[in-house]
């Protein structure tokens, strides 16, 4: 399979469905299964497959869906890149979109039966694509789970940012920009060398190990290597934060189509919680994908609050879960899917847009 047969069903924006991603993936961890649809020897549509993780986080099943029985302890089939908290439908546009996905979903089941486990599951589905998906199959549930903070890009980056926030946030970001100014920081946008690798990889085996992921400072060695092996690191830039001289935060950043898409975060063990993290990972961006032509950052799932109030907005990302033998409760899911729609609600009403009210709607709830 070419990389260009892979890629020409990957959508813009998309990165961790891209040919590159997967592949330094199975180069620095395992290869994946890959679950495939073909129609007249042409790909239409295509899944990498992996087995989920055991301990409790964002690929722990059981954490996932509260109030909606299943067999969460048990094994599932994962579709989608290994530990990506952004997935995305690898399939043909056109009029043969429809059956491709509804092939490839049917395929997924039946690895999963052929492997005896429970069933499968795509996560972190923009809620779009995970309406498409589930749509293809009557046994198919949407739930929702988690939330992707996006930025969409004004033409003058941080200035045009700050001019759209409320007043409350705008005051304080400007003392937070003018407090990082005059603390002695500096930021410099650079390709991702071997030599800024190794500096970096500290600081990103620090953030992660504070959020429970493993690895240490070798794993990102080992992630940075394959990403230079299989081309990956062309589409990358890392900004880098110093403070008389010293780095004490970093970023660094993946291009897809016209999507800049933050996927490691780092800060020095002793830096303070001055914000010169925040500017890094979250302000930076913006004026970097201003300045390149690009209309979105993805800021990923985590620290919602922070990234909420430097001017994100939420978007819904749903799972799609189709069971090995029967199907889930319709109306354990549609209580689930209110439950989790009204809470973001409750937090976040101001940056959420239609596709949350579209959930609190439940004749649209209904259908899944």
């Amino acid at each position: 399979m070419t990389a260009g047969n892979w890629d020409r069903l990957v959508q813009p924006g998309d990165l961790f469905c891209s040919y590159r991603w997967l592949r330094h993936l199975d180069t620095a961890v395992v290869p994946h299964p890959v679950v495939t649809v073909r129609a007249a020897d042409r790909l239409v549509a295509a899944t990498p497959v992996w087995e989920g993780e055991q301990t409790t986080g964002l690929f722990h099943l059981p954490d996932f869906f509260p109030g909606v029985t299943g067999p969460w302890r048990e094994p599932f089939i994962w579709l989608g890149a290994r530990r990506s908290v952004r997935n995305g439908l690898i399939c043909v546009s056109g009029s043969m979109r429809a059956s491709a996905l509804r092939r490839m979903l049917v395929a997924g089941r039946d690895y999963a039966r052929a492997h005896r486990r429970a069933g499968v599951i795509m996560p972190y589905l923009p809620l779009t694509a995970a309406r498409e998906l589930a749509a293809s199959n009557r046994a198919a549930r949407l739930l929702v789970h988690s939330a992707d903070a996006t930025i969409s890009v004004p033409p003058d980056g941080t200035t045009g940012l700050l001019m759209r926030a409320s007043a409350h946030h705008r005051k304080r970001r400007r003392r937070e920009l003018q407090e990082f100014a005059a603390a002695g920081y500096a930021l410099e946008w650079s390709d991702v060398t071997p030599e800024v690798a190794a500096a970096i990889a500290p600081l990103i085996a620090n953030t992660r190990r504070k959020y429970g992921a493993g690895g240490g400072v070798s794993w990102m060695h080992t992630i940075f290597a394959a990403q230079r092996e299989v081309g990956l690191l062309h589409t990358a830039k890392a900004v880098l934060c110093r403070r008389r001289g010293e780095l004490v935060a970093a970023a660094v950043c993946y291009r897809h189509g016209t999507s800049l898409h933050g996927r490691y975060f780092g800060t020095a063990e002793h830096a303070g919680r001055d914000g010169a993290y925040f500017v890094t990972t979250c302000v930076a961006p913006v004026d970097y994908a201003a300045r390149n032509g690009l209309d979105q950052v993805h800021l990923s799932t985590s620290s919602l609050q922070a990234k909420v109030s430097r001017g994100a907005s939420l978007q819904p990302l749903a799972a799609v879960v189709l069971l090995a033998r029967g199907a889930l409760d319709p109306a354990q899911v549609r209580a689930h899917n209110r439950r989790t729609a009204l809470g973001y609600h409750d937090r976040y009403a101001s940056v959420l847009g239609l596709d949350w009210a579209d959930l609190l709607d439940e004749s649209l709830i209904g259908e899944f």
